[in-house]
């Protein structure tokens, strides 16, 4: 038995994933997105001296004369379903417990006819107490590098021939001619091993391997630039550090919504902006009564008894004896107008007319620096789409409705009894409101796309911070593309999952209630009773955190900011408050924000088939849960005083709301229990450090009445 190592399916016909030509387009459209957002961020390491190379960032298969130039997805990459895989062993690396003697092999066909070299009548035991009772195991270390490569532990080092200008392989043999080693491991320190020949020959203390891509790819300068850039790390294939996959993903689009993916297509701003301004109610214009009649008319017959009764009141207007009488008069005006108006409020009847804010447009223009997975106006699109879906259709799913809002209960939800059911109602009523939620229920199918594009090793950023002669140096992490499958293409694994969730869309009075404490400067005048949504203002506040959080740092109080924090830090709390009343691990519940619509999504992440574990959870505990969430004590952490005074992340920790970086959409970043039930100000605040800042909650339960 020993470890190894997953290859693409060999087979001249893989299996494709059962997806449609629109989901395909959209993963296309996003991993060209991520792979360009990795380039330009790894391309800012290394130092003036030694910049990064195009190579050290990304696979050359991406790159085109030093520049980011994705090839065409269709000739090059497959859409993959990733049940069908293939396996090797790896690594081919062996030492035995009793004598650490040392044999490696090139490949497994050599490894399979050279395996009687491990027999026991093979030992190389100095001790003859111990010879012949050689006990082989598979080594459980490897070197790995930031290039994304890895290798067996190997006596000797990758170099670079300058003359040759070729790499030059490790050499196997000691200088004394002997090429039997031994591997000395007794140091509880992994790198400071070391390889011994027969003889007793040793190159230092501590073993160090130069890795074979990045030698190749520096050249010349490898013997110019410090050695820290070829030098390889020896870690255990265990540790997560050995292999970090690179997945995105996104909302599926129902057949009847594959219309909204034009907004996401490149070069769409103008309609992306147009669709966002008629959601949240921006920059409409009035248009006039003449204007109205006049697309009315050019309805033909279907509104010609409107533009028939409209114009009969005209004529009665300009008729003298009706111009004498002053009430005549305005009684007529007051049915233009009452005509004009119930037109402007018929859905769909009066197309509305819409300017553009700059702001908005600005904002839409640089949506790349978001990254798709924060960009707040790929989300609105998406959250469009799945209220079409599911929030608001009307089509049911087996007979049972696809979302069940829990303050109004379908049949499969309910208690056995009307009177049961109707206090329930009420009682989970009145508990969100305490809890701010203008909206919360049972998703019974969230159809997510999740695809998994490349993967890199030691970081799954682009930069790793490594020290040099005592200087703090980022280097490019270089995100790598799988392997070729059997038809030459290279494979992007695609999953699709349609497991329960839990929606929540919070007040947008309260939340903005919550915002008018915190003291922020750009927090904008809103009238809640008006057209305007709340998200059109966060929509054009929206700043960027970075590709990959490489801008978020400590700065002035930000709306934006604040609100994503909100929003993140009660999915957290969701989320462990599931994984306590469903027994479902913590690892496979997931999350979706909606910052725009003030929302998210708490689903289970998995492909094995979905046992209604939310559904029972609500069945079984209720407004139990809800009480549970408004709990103080569910905030408070373990860790006590040393999570509220870290300066690096105050009131967020692994003891109260951080989850595994597996199930977090934002690595744990913008995080603070602050935001919901008061405290310490978020470290990226950096006008109310080492102040009190006023809960969410406790701003919903004021406003609430108790």
């Amino acid at each position: 038995m020993g470890a190894c190592l997953s290859i693409p399916d060999q087979q001249d016909f893989p299996t494709v994933s059962n997806i449609s030509r629109e989901t395909g387009e959209q993963i296309h459209f996003r991993v060209r997105e991520a792979w360009q957002n990795w380039f330009a961020r790894a391309s800012t390491g290394g130092t003036d001296k030694h910049p990064a190379m195009p190579a050290q960032c990304l696979d050359r298969m991406l790159l085109r004369d030093g520049r980011f130039h994705p090839p065409s997805p269709n000739q090059t990459f497959e859409l993959v379903d990733p049940l069908q895989m293939g396996y090797t062993p790896a690594p081919l690396a062996f030492v035995c417990n009793t004598c650490q003697r040392f044999k490696s092999f090139d490949t497994v066909s050599q490894a399979s006819d050279r395996l009687h070299e491990l027999s026991a009548g093979n030992c190389g035991a100095k001790d003859a107490t111990q010879k012949g009772k050689c006990r082989w195991r598979q080594l459980d270390v490897i070197f790995v590098h930031w290039s994304g490569n890895w290798m067996a532990p190997s006596p000797g080092k990758w170099e670079w021939n300058k003359d040759k200008q070729e790499l030059r392989p490790p050499i196997q043999t000691c200088l004394c001619g002997s090429r039997n080693f031994y591997l000395r491991d007794k140091s509880p320190r992994i790198g400071q091993w070391f390889f011994e020949c027969e003889n007793g020959h040793k190159d230092g203390d501590t073993w160090i391997q130069n890795d074979e891509v990045t030698t190749e790819i520096l050249g010349d300068e490898s013997a110019t630039r410090p050695p820290k850039w070829r030098r390889m790390e020896p870690i255990s294939y265990r540790a997560s550090a050995a292999f970090y996959p690179h997945s995105e993903q996104f909302v599926v689009f129902s057949k009847d919504q594959q219309e909204l993916l034009k907004y996401l297509r490149d070069g769409n701003h103008d309609e992306l902006a147009g669709f966002v301004a008629e959601k949240f109610g921006m920059g409409a214009v009035v248009q006039s009564a003449e204007s109205i009649v006049e697309i009315l008319r050019k309805g033909g017959d279907l509104h010609k008894g409107k533009v028939q009764q409209y114009e009969s009141c005209l004529e009665m207007l300009a008729n003298p004896m009706v111009q004498a009488n002053p009430d005549m008069t305005r009684k007529f005006h007051d049915m233009l107008d009452a005509m004009v108006k119930d037109w402007r409020a018929t859905p769909d009847l009066i197309p509305v007319d819409r300017e553009i804010p700059p702001a908005l447009r600005a904002q839409v223009q640089r949506r790349t620096d978001f990254g798709s997975r924060y960009d707040p106006f790929t989300l609105a699109v998406e959250h469009e789409a799945l209220s079409r879906s599911k929030l608001d259709s009307l089509v049911t799913l087996d007979g049972r409705a696809q979302f069940v809002r829990f303050s109004h209960l379908d049949k499969d939800l309910s208690p056995k009894t009307d009177a049961v059911k109707a206090k329930q109602e009420a009682t989970t009523q009145r508990l969100m409101s305490a809890a701010g939620i203008a909206d919360l229920g049972l998703i019974r199918e969230f159809d997510l796309c999740r695809f998994t594009h490349g993967f890199t090793r030691m970081s799954n950023e682009p930069l790793i911070e490594k020290s040099e002669s005592g200087t703090a140096v980022r280097y490019p992490v270089r995100l790598n593309l799988f392997p070729t499958l059997g038809n030459k293409k290279r494979p992007i694994y695609v999953v699709t999952q349609a497991n329960e969730a839990f929606y929540v869309r919070l007040d947008p009075k309260v939340v903005y209630a919550w915002l008018g404490q915190l003291g922020l400067s750009d927090l904008p005048e809103w009238d809640p009773n008006g057209d305007l949504k709340l998200g059109a203002h966060l929509l054009q506040l929206a700043a960027p955190f970075g590709n990959y959080f490489s801008e978020l740092h400590p700065g002035p109080a930000s709306t934006y900011r604040y609100t994503y924090t909100l929003l993140h830090t009660y999915a957290h709390m969701f989320m462990r408050a599931i994984s306590e009343f469903s027994g479902l691990d913590l690892g496979s519940i997931s999350e979706y924000l909606f910052p725009a619509d003030l929302a998210f999504v708490v689903y289970r992440n998995g492909t094995t088939m979905d046992l209604g574990n939310l559904s029972a959870l609500w069945r079984n505990f209720n407004n139990m849960f809800l009480e549970h969430i408004l709990q103080p004590k569910t905030l408070m952490c373990g860790s006590g005083s040393l999570c509220d005074t870290n300066p690096h992340k105050p009131g967020a920790c692994p003891d109260c709301v951080m989850v595994p970086e597996t199930s977090c959409l934002a690595s744990n970043q913008l995080l603070s229990r602050a935001v919901l039930r008061g405290g310490p100000a978020p470290r990226e605040d950096k006008d109310h450090q080492m102040q009190e800042i006023v809960g969410f909650l406790d701003v919903a339960y004021a406003n609430h009445g108790h």
